[in-house]
């Protein structure tokens, strides 16, 4: 046990020493007697861009005062490699990676705990929207701090609800506002629908489409459920309300026919082009994140630009600035009336992996990015909400979403949640997303395949806790 322990920290080590030698670089010198923070990020494009823009105005202020150069690196598959190399000895002093390797992270021991220097820095509970706080800890611990958050809302075209705007009120709908409930959302989408040729079963736009969207995952939580309880701790997949949100995907297929669904969605553009189904008028709502705005304005900006140029759009009352948009945001609708201001939340994380050589100096940088002026520095330019309690005035009113304060309401809402807290959650996703492409598909009943998922993801769980007891054993 003990030759292959240290076969396997040399490979950790060589995979380690090749990162930090080979890898990414910074662009600036390091002045002489600065304290050096290696700080790995996984964004590119835009968002490297805007993110460096947050370190040079640290490195230019508060680094100057204190002596501490940040030096960032943009890199693919950061969260591998932040593990081999903390696993090594070697790794960054920061790591930006996503909220879902919090848990896995932390339990993996590869994180330090951030509890005595938050408190240090007067960093608390208090200053957050208890959604993302609750996302940076795990087991009573203090382990990240976000760098920016995601909130998911409904997002609606506005021309296809005014362009249908007589069939609609002859359904009993307005189409001036979107829908409030599951079951208003199915009837705006069964108006919203159309075929080519008329009559035909060959789609040319779809009202809504389940599967359209990234959170299919976290669907239950706008039904009353939830896929695993972290107080037991137990996976709940059969759980009715769970059950009952992917009968409700299902029903789409059904309902518009699956060859129907797969055609059209051949089809569709990818995400980041103008062909993507929302932009292009072949789904008329979509469950989405504040990004899109930003999205839309890149890639299709007449959708942006129904008064003024966007330029000019600023210079318009807050309360006016959304009758410049042919699409709209509101809440996702949920399947209960006394679920109000339902959302999944999200969020990018700064984190000191464990062994890093200047935690101090590391922390820092993540408690500037905190400040309320930076928070809504690099949010803004993201696209983003604030995940703070405090949000200025300026925030909201210069946003380049006009609809961000929707996003802040639902992010504060006590129905807003993360992903569950369970270091098995990666595999959950990956079981819930086969899961959901077979009752897609109509290759099971939502009860069959949520069964299947559950006993698969009740071995894999039963292999972790073998593991970690393993780990616990050599370690000891």
């Amino acid at each position: 046990m003990f030759g292959l322990k240290r076969i396997v920290a040399g490979i950790m080590l060589l995979a380690a020493v090749g990162i930090v030698v080979w890898g990414p670089r910074g662009q600036s010198e390091i002045p002489d007697g600065f304290v050096r923070v290696s700080y790995w990020e996984k964004w590119t494009g835009n968002e490297a861009e805007q993110m460096k823009q947050i370190v040079a105005d640290f490195n230019r202020t508060i680094g100057r005062e204190k002596k501490i150069f940040v030096e960032y690196m943009s890199m693919s598959e950061v969260h591998r490699k932040t593990l081999i190399a903390a696993a090594a000895g070697v790794p960054p002093d920061i790591a930006g990676l996503w909220d879902g390797q919090v848990v896995q992270f932390a339990s993996l021991n590869a994180l330090e705990p951030l509890d005595e220097l938050a408190a240090e820095f007067g960093i608390t509970r208090a200053h957050y929207k208890p959604a993302y706080w609750n996302l940076c800890t795990y087991d009573g611990r203090l382990w990240v701090l976000v760098s920016t958050p995601a909130a998911i809302a409904l997002h609606y075209n506005k021309h296809a609800f005014f362009g249908n705007a007589g069939a609609l009120r002859s359904e009993g709908l307005d189409p001036t506002r979107a829908p409030q409930t599951i079951a208003e959302l199915d009837r705006y989408a069964d108006v919203l629908t159309t075929f080519h040729p008329p009559g035909s079963r060959r789609l040319q736009r779809a009202g809504y489409l389940p599967v359209e969207s990234w959170y299919t995952t976290h669907l239950p939580l706008w039904f009353g459920g939830r896929v695993y309880d972290p107080q037991a701790p137990q996976l709940t997949l059969l759980e009715p309300r769970v059950v009952r949100a992917y009968e409700w995907l299902q029903a789409y297929s059904l309902k518009l026919g699956k060859d129907s669904l797969v055609e059209l969605r051949s089809g569709f553009g990818t995400y980041n082009s103008p062909q993507n189904p929302f932009y292009s008028d072949q789904v008329a709502m979509v469950q989405q994140g504040p990004w899109v705005a930003n999205y839309v304005q890149n890639l299709v900006p007449h959708m942006s630009e129904v008064l003024v140029p966007k330029s000019l759009e600023l210079f318009l009352p807050r309360v006016v600035r959304p009758f410049n948009y042919s699409w709209g945001v509101a809440p996702f609708p949920s399947d209960l009336p006394e679920l109000e201001d339902v959302t999944y939340v999200a969020a990018d994380v700064l984190m000191i992996p464990r062994g890093a050589k200047h935690k101090r100096e590391a922390f820092e940088f993540i408690a500037y990015v905190q400040r309320q002026e930076v928070m809504e520095k690099l949010c803004r330019m993201h696209c983003k909400l604030s995940p703070l309690v405090v949000v200025s005035d300026a925030f909201i009113r210069t946003h380049p979403n006009p609809y961000i304060d929707i996003f802040e309401r639902l992010a504060a809402s006590p129905n807003a949640h993360g992903i569950p807290q369970t270091p098995i959650f990666p595999e959950i996703g990956d079981e819930l997303n086969v899961m959901v492409q077979s009752v897609y598909l109509l290759q099971a009943t939502p009860e069959q395949a949520l069964r299947t998922a559950e006993q698969r993801l009740r071995e894999k769980q039963q292999t972790y806790l073998q593991r970690q007891r393993l780990r616990a054993a050599v370690t000891d």
